[in-house]
């Protein structure tokens, strides 16, 4: 059996497992990313996971599939700029790390990657037309349209967390306002259930206010259903999907209410044909989508 390492490079923490052709994880790592000390300090952090995972599994390795937030240049195999990465802008991640490990290295985006990883071996395996959103430190996106992803002309389609989602919103570090990355990411719903909680209050604590029937999480989780349906039915028309796969952030452990009311919203908002068999559904792989997709960037084409 054949083997690669995956990474899922983010804001926050970057991983980096050992996954077989066949899509089993093997073993992983996981650290804080080094985002003060800069990217060089970041490629031989995670060179030094991958020597950590190479001496607890000695199997053979064809090569590393990084995702990492964009924009970026798969070809290049560099990092233009990421608004959740500062200082990372037009490093050459990809090349950096072949010379660390000497081993070929595939750079992609890193909700491209969880994107692939869901559509393989996850909740939208079988599909054809996917879409999936990932809500991290930001909100990221892929769209697979007929069983191959849509990368644009230079790399960078599939920015949904960009969308715009009220004209004279927040100010968004990639320059816009309003973007649907400054009410939905993991830490703009921790921000926002601060606010109408009073005191300090995550993701995780806002999902169980809710299941204890406190009404401020309720009502705040049906504010946040109402945005996510706003671009889900944006990308419906579009698109038209068999399967929107929603991970990361309040998804993380099921999404509680907000795949149904999602789907709720969007009934109103969507022509009917396209909601014909459309499933809206919480990632199954969790954390493990990232480095599951990464990995597949060398063990298969990039089609499904």
């Amino acid at each position: 059996m054949e083997y690669a390492y995956g990474i899922d490079l983010g804001g926050t923490n970057m991983r980096v497992a050992v996954v077989s052709s066949e899509g089993l994880l093997l073993g992983s790592r996981q650290r804080k990313t080094p985002v003060k000390e800069g990217p060089e300090a970041t490629a031989v952090s995670l060179s030094q996971m991958i020597c950590e995972l190479a001496a607890e599994h000695p199997v053979s390795i064809r090569g590393i599939g990084i995702g990492s937030p964009g924009p970026l240049s798969r070809s290049e195999k560099r990092i233009f700029h990421t608004p959740n990465l500062p200082g990372f802008d037009g490093f050459p991640l990809g090349h950096r790390m072949q010379s660390l490990t000497s081993l070929p290295v595939f750079l992609d985006n890193d909700a491209k990657c969880a994107t692939f990883g869901e559509a393989l071996y996850g909740a939208a395996r079988g599909a054809r037309h996917v879409i999936m959103l990932t809500f991290g430190t930001g909100v990221g996106g892929g769209v697979i349209a007929d069983g191959h992803m849509i990368y644009g002309k230079g790399d960078n389609a599939g920015e949904i967390g960009h969308l715009t989602l009220y004209p004279n919103g927040q100010a968004c570090n990639c320059g816009n306002r309003g973007c649907l990355e400054q009410y939905l990411s993991a830490r703009a719903i921790g921000r926002r259930a601060t606010e109408r909680a009073g005191r300090a209050v995550g993701v995780i604590e806002l999902m169980d206010a809710h299941a204890r029937d406190k009404k401020w999480a309720t009502d705040l989780l049906r504010e946040i259903a109402t945005d996510l349906a706003i671009a889900v039915a944006s990308l419906v028309n579009i698109f038209e999907p068999e399967v929107i796969v929603l991970g990361g952030g309040v998804f993380s452990s099921g999404g509680g209410p907000l795949c149904p009311w999602v789907a709720e919203e969007i009934r109103e908002r969507c022509f009917a044909s396209s909601q014909l068999d459309l499933r809206i559904v919480a990632s199954t792989l969790g954390g493990d989508a990232g480095v599951l997709g990464a990995a597949s960037l060398v063990h298969r084409s990039q089609s499904i």
